[in-house]
């Protein structure tokens, strides 16, 4: 069974691809999801992240406030960097797990690692081929305000902490353009998935 690594930046279309595939019958393994359950609080992430960013982070049921702490690590590479090193390990473990489970139940026709981070994860070291959503900034600019209700300056320094485009591009195997229209997309990935099922 084929793993496959969907990745690309943030706003570029991803959840669109990640529904498709999973409609067609792919297992997915959404990493942001599975990001979220290893922060949960008592959690050996929660606790690294408490210490070092503070209480001002949680919301009042001692929660992690996700907007706050993206404030804070989307504008601070060193901060980034850290949340990162913190939460990746156990976000690997997590879905090494779950790669396994769909092996054994045996009824996805693929597997596919949903994670925007596959590469700063290591993830793409379990991957037998690798998808980049491709968008460019501008589209992606407005995707994310319209999805989040941030400001233009805070979606485009999400955009700037993430990797190029060029980088992405030299990293994937196969490229589906989300620049356009649903339909466009959807025929990519009609012939993707009909090179993985043949």
């Amino acid at each position: 069974m084929k793993v496959i690594g969907l990745t690309g930046g943030t706003g570029s279309g991803k959840s669109e691809v990640s529904k498709y595939l999973q409609e067609m019958g792919a297992g997915i393994i959404d990493a942001d999801l599975v990001a979220r359950q290893i922060v949960e609080i008592g959690k050996p992430a929660y606790r690294q992240i408490v210490a070092h960013f503070g209480k001002e982070i949680l919301q009042e049921d001692g929660n992690i406030l996700r907007h706050r702490l993206g404030e804070i690590v989307f504008s601070n590479a060193e901060e980034l960097a850290f949340l990162n090193q913190c939460t990746h390990t156990y976000i690997v473990q997590e879905m090494q797990r779950q790669i396994i489970q769909y092996q054994q139940e045996g009824t996805a026709f693929c597997i596919v690692l949903d994670a925007p981070l596959l590469f700063e994860a290591g993830l793409d070291t379990l991957c037998d081929s690798v998808w980049v959503v491709y968008a460019d900034a501008d589209v992606r600019t407005r995707r994310i305000i319209k999805r989040d209700g941030i400001s233009e300056q805070t979606a485009r320094a999400r955009i700037a902490s993430q990797k190029t485009w060029e980088e992405y591009h030299a990293l994937s195997d196969v490229i589906l353009d989300n620049s356009k229209d649903l339909q466009h997309l959807q025929q990519q990935l009609a012939q993707a998935v009909k090179e993985i099922k043949s």
